[in-house]
């Protein structure tokens, strides 16, 4: 539930951001002013965005139905690191742009090993759901223990017969964006804005089928 600070906090967020004012110092402006505390900081910085970003990156929001036979081309720790926070009973929430993120600033954490292995069956049980004709995983390179990660899942995707494999890059991020045909998987932002082809909220998919949350809405329309 959202606290009347953080809801109006929100509205002069949005009003700002309108505006042109640069992000991180209305962060501050905002934060400060209603003493919201580090997640809710987080909640708006990556939840709220302007009236023209949100119809655009809705318009780049593929449907299930839109990815059999396709291919899908995943940001690895972005996908991990959201379903991850859920099971940890940290905040997810759907952002105004419509896509599921979470606030608890975990990049690049590595996951109790327990948890790790209940991320994994889950992603790659989706994965056999959304029949792909191939995915490829895209982990960072310079994050400890990449290469072993991406070894792995390759080797369970073999004998799950999900066609495709993980494999570190230097940045994913780059690689994404060039993306040319299929879909790719994603809920950065920058990722999104900048990609040519349509991104499917992967994240949330895994998290809704197997658990139906009641996640926090940051959206304003339906």
């Amino acid at each position: 539930m959202l606290t009347h600070n953080f809801k109006n906090a929100k509205q002069d967020y949005r009003y700002l951001l309108e505006k042109n004012y640069p992000q991180k110092g209305i962060i501050k402006l905002i934060g400060d002013r209603y003493a919201l505390s580090g997640s809710e900081r987080t909640m708006l910085y990556r939840g709220i965005t302007t009236r023209e970003n949100c119809l655009t990156r809705k318009k780049k929001l593929a449907l299930v139905k839109e990815l059999k036979k396709a291919s899908l081309y995943i940001d690895g720790y972005n996908v991990m690191i959201t379903i991850g926070s859920y099971l940890n009973g940290n905040t997810v929430y759907i952002s105004n742009d419509h896509l599921l993120r979470d606030a608890s600033g975990m990049h690049g954490k590595v996951f109790r090993k327990v948890l790790m292995k209940r991320i994994l069956e889950l992603l790659l049980d989706d994965l056999i759901y959304l029949q792909l004709s191939n995915t490829i995983i895209y982990f960072d390179r310079p994050v400890s223990k990449s290469a072993e990660l991406a070894s792995f899942i390759s080797r369970q995707m073999e004998v799950s017969g999900i066609p495709g494999h993980a494999e570190t890059a230097e940045s994913p991020d780059y690689i994404l964006k060039q993306c040319t045909a299929g879909f790719i998987a994603s809920s950065d932002s920058n990722i999104i804005d900048k990609c040519h082809i349509k991104t499917f909220d992967l994240a949330r998919h895994v998290i809704s089928r197997n658990f139906h949350p009641v996640s926090i809405d940051l959206r304003e329309e339906r």
